[in-house]
C-alpha cells in the first residue's frame, strides 16, 4: 500500500499522466510498479494506460488523472501522520486489508484527531 500511496501522491500533484518508469527505484523495479498501476485502476482510483506484450506481460503503464474515488482515498491518506496510524493499526491487527477500509479507518483517525 505504500506504492500505491506514493503513485497516489504523485499523480495528484501531477498535471499530466505519469509514466511508471517515473516510481521505478531499487526498492521498486518496472514490473512492481506496473503492477501497482495496473491495481490503481482496476479500483479505479485513477485512469491508467496499460499495454501488455504476448503472455500478458506489461510493457508500458501510465497513470492519472484521479478519479473521484481517488482523491477522495487521496485525501483521506495524504497526511503522514494518519497515514503512519493507519499502517500501524492495520498491522497490529488483521494484517492486511482492502482499500475501502484503508479508507474507513483513515477517515476514523482523522475525526478522532479532531475531537
Amino acid at each position: 500500500m505504500d506504492l500505491i500511496r506514493r503513485i497516489l501522491v504523485m499523480v495528484g500533484d501531477s498535471p499530466v499522466p505519469l509514466n511508471a518508469t517515473v516510481f521505478v527505484d531499487e526498492t521498486h523495479p518496472f514490473e512492481m510498479v506496473a503492477y501497482h498501476i495496473d491495481l490503481i485502476g482496476q479500483a479505479n482510483l485513477a485512469d491508467t494506460s496499460i499495454t501488455r506484450m504476448g503472455g500478458g506481460m506489461i510493457a508500458r503503464a501510465e497513470v492519472g488523472p484521479l478519479t473521484w474515488d481517488g482523491n477522495e482515498f487521496l485525501d483521506a491518506i495524504r497526511s503522514d501522520t494518519i497515514w503512519s496510524r493507519v499502517k500501524q493499526r492495520v498491522g497490529a491487527t488483521v494484517g492486511s486489508t482492502t482499500i475501502d477500509v484503508i479508507k474507513a479507518l483513515a477517515i476514523k483517525i482523522a475525526s478522532d484527531m479532531l475531537i
